[in-house]
């Protein structure tokens, strides 16, 4: 699925130079599980930012889905994620404005999936999880754990 050699991720400003990743390697192959864990500060979070392609590294490889994507446009990365990949936020970034169902279709509208495919896969997941029966509610009517 994706590997990463000698990827680095170092930010600087006008004073500070912060060395977040040191040239690591990595390796997840499709339908593996790995967890990420350390303490505070040791660069998890940099770690996902990069995998989701949502930061881009200092230097080092990136290789996903066979193709390297360390380098690539903003433009570019934005069609890879919004192809491949698929983000539950620590803060659940939903909108607060829509409705439950509405924030769960939303990836839906987004590849342009007819009204009527949206409503029953849409249906079909929210009934999965267990949540069909908060679907006309906002998400600041639900319990973190009703988020997740």
């Amino acid at each position: 699925m994706f590997q990463m050699r000698q990827l680095s991720r170092v930010y600087r400003t006008d004073t500070v130079e912060t060395t977040a990743l040191d040239a690591i390697d990595l390796d997840v192959s499709e339908g593996e599980f790995v967890a990420i864990m350390g303490p505070s500060g040791c660069g998890k979070s940099t770690l996902l930012n990069l995998i989701g392609m949502l930061d881009s590294p200092s230097s080092g490889s990136y290789v996903f889905a066979g193709k390297e994507v360390a380098g690539l446009t903003e433009a570019k990365l934005a069609d890879v994620r919004k192809a491949s990949i698929g983000f539950i936020f620590q803060s659940f970034n939903l909108v607060d404005e829509l409705t439950v169902r509405e924030n769960v279709e939303l990836a839906l509208l987004y590849h342009s999936v007819p009204a009527s495919e949206r409503k029953r896969r849409t249906d079909a997941v929210m009934d999965r999880v267990g949540i069909a029966h908060r679907a006309r509610h906002r998400p600041s009517q639900l319990s973190g754990g009703k988020l997740i």
